[in-house]
């Protein structure tokens, strides 16, 4: 099977509107079809290569995935056993609300990386992937970039699924106190374990991130991202200010971010990524 390389066109993202206080990107509420289908492959298929890394148990997955013979044995265990970190299995059955998340958090995950050039002109250095177990307690993502004037920067994000019948400006209201009341302890938790084998510039960024954060430096930033279903998205542009009320001393727009992807049904494009990734054991 050959997928596409970027999800982000599939998605039509739009900039925010005029008037939000925070710039964010928004998109998917077209995506049916084919594209549907795509998009749900290749986010199956990031899933298991964050799960996997460089084990041989990626190739296997991918073979029976794409119509390869059954598994059978020790590869059968070992398959299963990345397979159901997040998705559980046909026999194990994990919580519909765990997988979404993880979906939402996938889909962040493709947004970011393939966005290599920011609107202030920031270039993306490092994207740290999504945690492989969606219920792993610690920060959802973290990227670096450069900006212009050449000095390395961070943004923390918060990554959110929106099912319910309220507004989704109440789900990033809770994303953004979550940042504020947990946002050091997530970046000690992500930044310590790279001192010990980053060094040069970058490294030092990830040993100054925890100071720089309680700094509220103009190296550091945050952002809130959304996987919901359309119809739900924002209509307002006041729909991310809590991250504005959160962290009012990140006063520049470059350091509150925000992003949603709002594909029609999002439980069962959720449930299709499942599907997929079960197809490989």
């Amino acid at each position: 099977m050959t997928l596409p390389h970027d999800l982000t066109p599939l998605l039509a993202l739009a900039e925010s509107p005029a008037g939000s206080p925070v710039e964010y990107v928004i998109g998917g509420m077209v995506l049916t079809g084919a594209d549907r289908e795509t998009a749900a492959q290749l986010i199956a298929d990031d899933a298991m290569a964050i799960a996997c890394g460089k084990a041989p148990v990626l190739d296997w997955w991918r073979e029976r995935r794409n119509g390869g013979e059954p598994h059978t044995g020790k590869r059968q265990q070992i398959v299963q056993t990345y397979v159901g970190i997040a998705f559980g299995s046909p026999g194990q059955v994990v919580n519909d609300d765990h997988v979404q998340g993880h979906v939402a958090e996938l889909l962040w995950n493709r947004v970011v990386s393939e966005r290599s050039v920011c609107r202030d002109g920031r270039q993306l250095v490092r994207a740290h992937p999504v945690k492989a177990d969606p219920l792993e307690p610690g920060g959802d993502g973290l990227i670096i970039y450069r900006r212009a004037d050449g000095v390395l920067v961070f943004r923390l994000w918060e990554i959110k699924k929106h099912e319910t019948q309220s507004p989704v400006s109440a789900t990033i209201n809770r994303a953004s106190k979550q940042l504020s009341e947990r946002g050091a302890e997530y970046l000690a938790k992500l930044a310590g374990p790279e001192t010990l084998e980053t060094d040069g510039e970058l490294g030092g960024l990830y040993a100054d991130m925890v100071e720089l954060w309680f700094d509220r430096s103009d190296r550091a930033g945050v952002g809130v991202s959304i996987g919901t279903s359309s119809g739900r998205e924002p209509k307002q542009p006041l729909a991310f200010r809590s991250i504005k009320t959160a962290f009012p001393e990140f006063a520049t727009s470059a350091q509150t971010e925000g992003i949603v992807v709002a594909i029609p049904d999002f439980p069962g494009f959720a449930e299709r990524v499942k599907e997929i990734v079960w197809s490989g054991l």
